[in-house]
């Protein structure tokens, strides 16, 4: 009897789990320019940052990219939602939680491009320094983060 118990309860769990998660949609081809969108958004941001010390980014056309990527319904949608809450912490006036939120989006980013072969020539990169990622054209390291450190940090593969 205990014996049945233990396999029903197993049973039940793991019909929980596999019920509970939730079917990826598939790409759309519709989706691939709107993400490239993001992506050169994105360029745009991080080359600000690099001509600016300890200011937020303006984030207002990424937000907007984002937006019209989470429209387009398909299997972005999810990932869409999670860039624009990355983003929302991203236009705090304090540049700490700022770039603490502009990281957060760049890591999103980079799992998107690599897990969708969407890349362009982009590049994932991180600074141990400052514990912050961000996503740029090219190999060459250009810390967006901390002015004194601009060639600080790594290329991820």
């Amino acid at each position: 009897m205990m014996k049945q118990l233990n396999i029903f309860l197993i049973l039940t769990i793991l019909i929980s789990i596999s019920c509970g998660k939730k079917e990826q949609k598939p790409l759309t081809e519709a989706e691939k320019p709107l993400f490239e969108t993001v992506l050169a958004e994105n360029d745009k941001v991080v080359k600000s940052l690099l001509t600016t010390e300890e200011v937020s980014p303006n984030i207002s056309a990424l937000l907007v990219s984002v937006d019209t990527l989470a429209a387009a319904k398909g299997g972005l949608e999810s990932t869409a939602q999670e860039m624009k809450t990355a983003l929302e912490t991203a236009k705090s006036p304090d540049v700490k939680v700022s770039f603490v939120g502009f990281s957060k989006f760049s890591e999103i980013l980079a799992e998107t491009m690599k897990a969708n072969g969407l890349q362009s020539g982009r590049n994932r990169f991180y600074c141990p320094m400052v514990k912050k990622t961000w996503v740029l054209s090219g190999q060459r390291i250009e810390n967006p983060y901390a002015p004194d450190m601009r060639d600080c940090g790594d290329l991820i593969p």
